[in-house]
């Protein structure tokens, strides 16, 4: 046995072992980076990308990520957006494995829920709000009329009708743990 083919094994041996040892490093890495990570900050890194997602009541939705915020995401599907509050999620389908934070999609919205719904009031947009009671009351059509901090009013009244008072036949308060999510129509 020559002593240089001896020497090119055992140097290949150890090269071999260096790059088993780098790949091992780089998930335990990876690893650690995930467990850092909160929901959130995974959603606001796939914004505007597709998504599937379960409602705790409801159909399942599928389409693009269009906006995050505090406690909620924007689901844009074909001609509607919907206002899901992230504690209503069951699951969700289409998140990258591994992705990497771009800073002008990564931000979240430092908005709460209550700013989302007071902007709807003051648009005057027929709402459709899903609650996470399974009854056959589990919906709500109308207008959302005012936003306290966990709470808001939707004033009852049938789709094809402007929000008038002739046309309010109750008005709900809804606390923001009980919705499922909220639905409108796309103005874009």
């Amino acid at each position: 046995m020559r002593w240089d083919d001896l020497f090119e094994d055992m140097e290949a041996q150890l090269e071999q072992a260096r790059v088993r040892l780098v790949e091992q490093e780089a998930v335990e890495t990876a690893r650690a980076e995930l467990s850092r990570l909160t929901l959130l900050e995974r959603l606001a890194a796939h914004r505007g990308g597709p998504v599937r997602l379960r409602p705790a009541r409801g159909d399942t939705l599928e389409g693009e990520l269009a906006d995050v915020g505090s406690g909620w995401v924007v689901v844009r599907e074909r001609h509607l957006q919907h206002l899901v509050p992230l504690h209503s999620v069951v699951w969700w389908e289409g998140l990258p494995r591994r992705f990497e934070v771009l800073p002008e999609r990564s931000t979240i919205r430092r908005l709460g829920m209550g700013h989302v719904l007071r902007a709807l009031s003051t648009a005057r947009v027929h709402v459709r709000v899903v609650l996470q009671d399974e009854s056959r009351h589990g919906e709500i059509e109308g207008t959302v009329d005012a936003v306290g901090q966990d709470f808001f009013d939707v004033a009852v009244h049938p789709q094809d009708q402007f929000r008038r008072r002739s046309s309010v036949t109750a008005v709900r308060t809804v606390g923001f743990h009980a919705v499922a999510l909220v639905s409108s129509l796309d103005a874009g």
